[in-house]
């Protein structure tokens, strides 16, 4: 199996770090789940993983090289990352928006090719606001917006996919066609996909893999029917959840 990424002792935070050591790994075609309360440091552990902020500690590779060593361009060639900001500008169409995503792999002229507009068209479509593709980003609702920085993600056709709160806005049928779409991308296009989430019923329900963080814990990894049935899952989300709230897992 294929090593997409690998972090070895690593520490997150800004002046401190957050939790203990992390040794976590992702292989070609995963899909894994980061699930943990508000302020366990899922937001920045996306951020440290994808170079937007630097460790206090250890060592993050990407396909085998240290992340440190890749250019900015190359990096944006080998993940894409959906965050929850949002871009502003008010005459920005969701065309526009979604087809940046290709400005990594274009030429001097950023001159969008057949095959270009072909990918966008699919990635559109995949999200499932081809509807959309002409309105202004800011009319949209903001399960709308969602999606378009998922298919901007889509379009820029890299290996790796961070989504930090993909699932943020979005009612619980788009929820589930999110999952079905990730599940769609890891069978068909091997694409590695880490997400997080603040719906835990949908976790736990639907992720393949977990990794579960909460506040100076260390990171636990594992299924969900093994991160409910070890105590995890009830000793990071206290007193968020109880036990008998998942009795359904077989």
């Amino acid at each position: 199996m294929k090593e997409v990424l690998h972090a070895n002792q690593l520490l997150i935070g800004y002046k401190k770090a957050l939790l203990p050591e992390i040794n976590v790994s992702l292989n070609e075609g995963d899909i894994v789940a980061l699930a943990g309360p508000n302020g366990s440091g899922k937001t920045t552990l996306f951020k440290t993983l994808s170079a937007n902020i630097k460790p206090i500690g250890g060592e993050i590779s990407l396909f085998g090289k240290s992340l440190r060593d890749y250019s900015p361009n190359e990096r944006s060639s080998l993940f894409s990352l959906v965050l929850t900001e949002k871009p502003d500008d008010l005459f920005l169409k969701v065309f526009d928006i979604v087809s940046a995503g290709r400005y990594p792999h274009l030429g001097l002229l950023a001159k969008l090719k057949p095959e270009d507009e072909s990918l966008i068209a699919e990635s559109l479509e995949t999200a499932g606001i081809s509807h959309l593709a002409d309105r202004n980003f800011v009319s949209l609702s903001d399960g709308e917006q969602q999606k378009v920085m998922i298919a901007k993600a889509l379009v820029q056709d890299t290996p790796l996919i961070f989504m930090d709160e993909p699932a943020a806005f979005l009612d619980y049928p788009s929820k589930i066609e999110l999952v079905n779409i990730m599940h769609k991308l890891s069978r068909e296009k091997r694409k590695t996909i880490l997400f997080s989430s603040h719906d835990l019923d949908l976790l736990l329900r639907h992720a393949d893999r977990m990794w579960v963080m909460a506040p100076q814990q260390p990171l636990r990894q594992g299924t969900p029917k093994e991160l409910v049935e070890q105590g995890i899952i009830d000793e990071y989300f206290k007193p968020i959840v109880a036990k008998e709230e998942f009795f359904w897992i077989q």
